[in-house]
């Protein structure tokens, strides 16, 4: 409970750790260890995501690719536009390109807005994609379908209009309510996310304290 709230705060975990024990520049807080791109958290926790995504749209039966950037040429598979490839998402609509990122809301660039306005790192992390994106997709008779998660759990504005079609398609198959497959998607989806900060908060104490020790 202590480091969440510390997280929301933006305060160090602990006031003895000092740095990380992977980035020797950079201060030990929460926001740092969720973000930081050393020791592999960042990466494992944006494939689990998309790892489950992929799962529902298998079960929707949208007959998805993973990682269909693979097969790009060098300078484009470097962009990676398509963690997951749907033939037809919607009656005579181009492919959609599903590209999953996580993103703080903690960030230098983005924390003003943030702290009054709601969603604000998604949506701007969807706009980006959507630049990096858009031309590539075009080319490729793709269309980027940006889904973005906050660390702290919100997705932005895309992310829930694909979740309720998704929802729609497997409330179908099921008979199951909309409602509440909705929130299978999205509880399997946080507990994915919330699991993720937690290793990294852990990882990172735990390398720094056996540094201390050491």
């Amino acid at each position: 409970m202590q480091w969440g709230i510390k997280w929301w705060l933006g305060l160090p975990l602990t006031p003895e750790l000092g740095v990380c024990a992977y980035c020797p520049d950079k201060a030990l807080d929460a926001h740092h260890a969720v973000t930081c791109k050393f020791g592999g958290d960042v990466v494992a926790r944006h494939n689990a995501l998309r790892n489950a995504i992929f799962d529902f749209c298998k079960r929707a039966l949208l007959n998805p690719n993973l990682e269909a950037g693979a097969g790009l040429g060098h300078e484009r598979r470097l962009t990676r536009p398509a963690d997951i490839l749907i033939p037809s998402w919607s009656n005579g609509d181009k492919p959609a390109a599903i590209d999953v990122s996580i993103t703080s809301p903690l960030k230098s660039n983005i924390l003003s807005e943030a702290g009054v306005v709601a969603g604000a790192a998604a949506r701007q992390t969807e706009e980006r994609k959507h630049t990096c994106n858009d031309t590539i997709c075009s080319e490729l008779g793709w269309k980027c379908v940006p889904l973005v998660v906050e660390t702290f759990g919100a997705w932005g504005r895309t992310a829930g209009q694909f979740f309720g079609e998704l929802a729609s398609r497997l409330a179908a198959q099921s008979h199951s309510s909309k409602t509440t497959v909705l929130n299978n998607i999205y509880g399997r989806l946080s507990l994915i996310l919330v699991r993720a900060n937690a290793r990294a908060f852990n990882a990172r104490l735990a390398t720094t304290m056996d540094l201390l020790e050491g």
